[in-house]
């Protein structure tokens, strides 16, 4: 109630009531997380889920109160509450200054929000301290994953650390926010679960990036996002669900595929239309738009519809094609590379089909991109090129043919049945078209890094995104199977071996701030080890670094030790948690490449376990050290007894 100069009262408008005081039907100060009422009574403050038709969210006056219920800090710029914290006033996580937030969210918005998250917060509304009261869980989320990108100087300066520790210290919070609210959901709780899936990502922390973004996928499902059925909805509110469901969408495929897991998402359940234009968006416009089962017939209004709908779209042909290779490739598919009837050949058509189908603004150029860079969209343009040329190698490179079998020695016991894919195809077959498309591919990916890596700051932070570095590892791979392989003009052993090298630097520049980018690198070099191995072209491999001393899987070195509370880091895969028997895989160079290539995020010592069995099982199948004479650098001293 408000008192006007002459005396009289004016009552002001209620906003929404707590779900105490809408129960006892007392009038509630609106102001959350709690309001007067319950902060008089000790009581505990519970909200609706969304606001009620005509309500609005009051923020807290923090000069009327000092402490709340339970010990709860309440003053300063106002806490991040994350929880029941007991007695504990050192537990909430407090909001930085006003102008430290908007830093951080500034971060977030040129980062991720545009790539991975398909821009589902609406910039013309956000504001970082209502949205603090809203939704700790959010706030906290975004600052964690903001907070790896911090210059250090700056880190020190406004914060008293340095950028990964206060990752760190905003994802402790926002971790109890996930395990309280994991049975609630909300859009809130979605956009928080992805934003923090991300960032335990890039941190290495991967199986709860995968549990995390398996919440959020939960939610979604039970809030029905992925369907056009809520029509009470504002035309804003309606958008932001559909940009949350993909979102959703692109995390699962993002996630999914760099953990080795199935995706929880298919096709079939994404029936919403693809985002509108960010002017209809921001205008809270109504829109209608294509879906993915129709982008095709659009594909020429590439001004109405902005490119986010395009790369969705792409996402979902790499997807499928990613899901070929991960779940067995050619060792599990029964169809011939060029069979119709086969799932590589009726993928390839479609990436093709889309590919040509695209305008001539949207592939890429140095010109093209500059074009993009302009109208906002540079994040989306070089996702959908770098997941394009990726499609045309992922699978592909499963058909690079090794040189294993040409040197096996007939005195060995070998099972044939590991010399053919499940196709009938001898592991030797040779098809050009397909060579020569992932090859193409390949250059295409190591061109476009080159280029934005010597580029700007602005353009090296578009090129640092968990999508550009699956495809810069296959194309990493794939220049080192030319380097050991291949003689021909078209593929000299000296660019492969320059270009190696150098997509190898892009992934150690990200190390300082991405712990993931250690796991990529290290990834690599045990890859570069094995063909190095297993075509005996070095004089000397350091098996030290390969020895842990044991054989027993424990732990990567590579997690944050924390105390033993529901905050610390998980152990990790041990070998009884399904890791695959590394002396179970086929005899064939192939596999072990395979191997190593999809699990790039175990811990380090079951790399390295891995790498020394597909070492010793290698040289059983392909040398006779004392006889094979070619090999003279080859030091035997290398085997391992």
């Amino acid at each position: 109630m408000k008192v006007t100069k002459a005396g009289t009262e004016i009552h002001s408008r209620t906003p929404q009531a707590c779900d105490r005081c809408r129960k006892s039907k007392v009038k509630c100060s609106g102001t959350r997380p709690n309001c007067r009422n319950c902060l008089k009574r000790r009581k505990g403050c519970t909200w609706p889920s969304t606001p009620a038709p005509g309500g609005y969210y009051a923020a807290v006056d923090y000069s009327e109160v000092e402490s709340g219920p339970d010990g709860r800090v309440l003053k300063g710029v106002g806490p991040i509450l994350d929880g029941p914290v007991l007695g504990d006033r050192n537990s909430a996580c407090v909001l930085p200054e006003a102008h430290l937030l908007q830093r951080l969210l500034g971060i977030f918005l040129a980062r991720h929000h545009d790539g991975e998250l398909c821009s589902f917060l609406h910039k013309p509304s956000l504001d970082m301290s209502v949205l603090a009261v809203r939704s700790p869980f959010l706030v906290t989320s975004i600052m964690s994953l903001s907070a790896l990108y911090i210059p250090e100087d700056e880190a020190q300066r406004d914060f008293g650390c340095e950028p990964v520790a206060l990752s760190d210290k905003y994802a402790r919070s926002a971790r109890r926010c996930a395990q309280r609210l994991s049975d609630e959901p909300s859009l809130y709780n979605i956009q928080a679960y992805l934003v923090l899936a991300i960032r335990e990502l890039i941190t290495w922390t991967n199986l709860k990036a995968w549990m995390y973004a398996g919440t959020a996928i939960r939610m979604s499902q039970a809030l029905h996002l992925g369907s056009e059925l809520n029509q009470q909805h504002s035309p804003g509110q309606k958008e932001v669900r559909r940009r949350t469901f993909w979102a959703c969408f692109v995390v699962d495929r993002l996630i999914s595929y760099s953990c080795n897991h199935p995706f929880a998402i298919d096709q079939k359940s994404a029936r919403v239309q693809l985002p509108s234009p960010e002017n209809s968006f921001a205008f809270e416009e109504d829109y209608s738009g294509p879906s993915l089962d129709n982008i095709l017939l659009h594909t020429n209004q590439l001004s109405q519809l902005g490119i986010t709908p395009f790369y969705i779209t792409m996402l979902q042909l790499w997807g499928n094609m990613a899901t070929l290779h991960t779940s067995g490739g050619r060792r599990s598919s029964r169809h011939a590379p060029t069979d119709p009837e086969g799932e590589f050949y009726k993928n390839s058509k479609a990436i093709d089909n889309f590919a040509s189908s695209l305008p001539p603004s949207l592939r890429w150029s140095a010109q093209n991109y500059k074009l993009h860079q302009v109208t906002g969209q540079a994040q989306a343009f070089v996702n959908l090129n770098l997941l394009l040329f990726h499609s045309r190698c992922i699978m592909h490179q499963e058909y690079l043919p090794q040189l294993d079998s040409q040197y096996s020695l007939a005195t060995l016991e070998i099972d044939e049945s590991t010399s053919y894919d499940a196709a009938g195809l001898s592991l030797d077959y040779s098809d050009f078209p397909i060579i020569d498309c992932c090859i193409d591919s390949v250059h295409a990916i190591t061109d476009m890094a080159t280029m934005l890596t010597q580029g700007t700051e602005q353009d090296q932070h578009l090129l640092q995104s968990p999508f550009a570095a699956n495809a810069i590892m296959t194309a990493a791979a794939v220049h080192l199977w030319i380097l050991y392989t291949q003689t021909c003009d078209k593929c000299p052993k000296d660019v492969a071996e320059a270009n190696f090298a150098k997509l190898l630097d892009i992934i150690r520049s990200w190390q300082s701030r991405w712990r993931v980018a250690c796991a990529w690198a290290e990834t690599l070099e045990m890859l570069r080890n094995l063909y190095s191995f297993s075509y005996g072209t070095a004089a000397t491999v350091d098996f030290d670094y390969w020895e842990t001393g044991t054989d027993e899987v424990t732990q990567s070195p590579t997690l944050v030790e924390e105390p033993e509370d529901a905050n610390a880091a998980h152990p990790g895969l041990s070998g009884g948690d399904g890791i695959v028997d590394p002396s179970k895989v086929a005899q064939r160079l192939h596999d072990k490449v395979k191997g190593i290539m999809l699990n790039p995020l175990y811990a380090t010592d079951v790399k390295k376990h891995n790498l020394r069995v597909y070492c010793r099982t290698v040289w059983q199948h392909m040398w006779n050290m004392w006889s094979f004479e070619p090999l003279e650098s080859f030091d035997s001293d290398l085997i391992v007894e």
